[in-house]
């Protein structure tokens, strides 16, 4: 039990960058959740973090260790809900991660209708725009655009995500609206962070990719749509979070006739997870919710 007291202070702390805030999500105090990571760190003769007077930064080897960790708490608890007895129970946590824009225009819907089902289980949401390995990163079922392809990952493509390239009437009246992709470098560009700086196209070229000049970097997608909004540079967004905007005349679409390459919605369960009937029936409520095209009808 001293073992997963220290595994799970390692987690959390991990997850939540600093030992205080690791004590307020586990109902003790920074001084008990220092003691166990320490000790954790004598027990594997390495050093998890290396740690400054702002911040804890996983080394190279705390990265390794927290994934098996992960697992390894993920076990013990599947096993103390008789999951692993009794895998067809429906009971138990389930960890999932999911772009708050998908959140916010539907999928949440999913999950309260969900856990309305199954009251034993526990849900964890975390909403995240950023790629990865799910069985790595320790979710049980991750929701996104990832581009990449996992082992021992289970995945499902769903349909594309709708994207446009946008601005406001007031910044197009004072600048000359871009004719080819290409002219993109000679504005401002309000950048998603995820998306990154390079803007793929198609054209009767073919594809064009277009290094712009970003002068916003933000995760936050209503912050980037309302410095669209206010005339700050062009800005490329999903569909449902510019689309009041656009209704409103507030935004304007921009170089309609090349159309962004298209990005898959899809979902990703670890092999090993989907075992379990609690996970399985979650991800296929989810995968129809997605393929029904439900995000863009509530926008």
């Amino acid at each position: 039990m001293d073992m997963l007291l220290k595994l799970k202070a390692f987690v959390v702390t991990a997850d939540t960058g600093n030992f205080s805030a690791a004590a307020r999500a586990l109902y003790t105090s920074p001084s008990v959740i220092m003691k166990r990571v320490d000790e954790l760190e004598w027990d594997f003769k390495t050093t998890l973090f290396d740690r400054s007077t702002r911040r804890l930064t996983l080394t190279d080897t705390g990265q390794s260790y927290l994934t098996h960790s992960r697992q390894l708490l993920r076990s013990y608890s599947d096993m103390v809900s008789g999951a692993i007895l009794s895998p067809g129970s429906i009971e138990g946590p389930i960890r999932i991660k999911a772009p708050a824009v998908l959140i916010r225009q539907g999928v949440g819907d999913v999950f309260t209708r969900y856990r309305a089902q199954n009251p034993l289980v526990q849900l964890e949401i975390i909403a995240s725009d950023r790629g990865g390995n799910p069985a790595e990163e320790g979710f049980d079922i991750s929701v996104g655009m990832d581009q990449m392809a996992y082992s021992d990952v289970v995945e499902q493509i769903i349909r594309p995500f709708p994207r446009l390239l946008c601005a406001a009437p007031a910044y197009l009246s004072r600048c000359e609206a871009p004719l080819h992709p290409r002219d993109l470098i000679h504005h401002p560009c309000l950048t998603f962070s995820i998306a990154g700086a390079i803007w793929a196209f198609n054209s009767p070229e073919g594809r064009v990719e277009v290094d712009v000049h970003p002068v916003l970097i933000t995760n936050d997608e209503g912050f980037l749509c309302a410095a669209a909004r206010d005339g700050h540079g062009i800005v490329q967004l999903a569909l449902p979070v510019v689309s009041d905007a656009l209704q409103a005349g507030e935004l304007v679409p921009v170089l309609e006739e090349f159309s962004l390459v298209e990005r898959w919605v899809k979902i990703m369960v670890p092999s090993a997870r989907l075992e379990l009937t609690r996970v399985k029936l979650l991800f296929d409520q989810m995968a129809l919710h997605l393929a029904s095209g439900a995000v863009e009808e509530d926008a």
